[in-house]
């Protein structure tokens, strides 16, 4: 396993390097990787719990907080984390297979689509979550009218803005489209 360490960051948390490891393992949901062959980290959970980072539980049970998710992730890197775990990895297209998006955030093939989705939300968390709801009505619809298939690649759908076509359509006409007709409301 990989993990950066970012001094300043360290040093603006005021976390060991053992402590940041720690939580970042935790964050990563390989603590029980560790269990067989622990790593020898000095670490002091009632400190970690008192500074906010963890909670500890009954029998020996250590919590992450949100407090450190959001400290090491930018709120950019959340919302592209959202889009990609919303967005159809693959479809099935005439007996085949299409692949919409890397499966990997921060893959070489997702590169184009994370920068494009940059300069569209930037740090804009109400135009994500737009963005979001016009995903979830076109994937409502298409999945309706069985037309998922025809879903573009990410990185095309963002060129095209292509979310702004659903933006206009109520939740309420969405639901209501079995045959995969959009009608728009006036």
């Amino acid at each position: 396993m990989v993990i950066e360490i970012n001094t300043d960051k360290l040093l603006e948390m005021s976390l060991s390097a053992d402590e940041f490891v720690y939580l970042t393992i935790l964050n990563r949901g390989a603590i029980e990787l560790f269990k067989e062959q622990p790593l020898n980290l000095n670490i002091d959970l009632e400190k970690l719990q008192t500074n906010g980072w963890v909670k500890l539980g009954e029998e020996g049970s250590v919590i992450l907080r949100d407090k450190f998710i959001s400290s090491i992730t930018g709120n950019f890197t959340r919302m592209w984390h959202d889009l990609l775990s919303r967005y159809p990895l693959k479809v099935t297209a005439n007996g085949g297979v299409r692949i919409l998006r890397a499966k990997e955030p921060d893959s070489k093939a997702n590169e184009k689509a994370k920068g494009k989705y940059q300069k569209i939300v930037k740090e804009d968390i109400v135009k994500h979550n737009f963005i979001m709801q016009c995903l979830e009505r076109e994937l409502d619809i298409r999945r309706r009218g069985n037309s998922l298939g025809f879903m573009q690649m990410l990185e095309t759908w963002l060129n095209n803005h292509s979310w702004e076509k659903y933006s206009d359509l109520s939740d309420t006409n969405s639901k209501s489209t079995e045959s995969g007709r959009i009608t728009r409301q006036l």
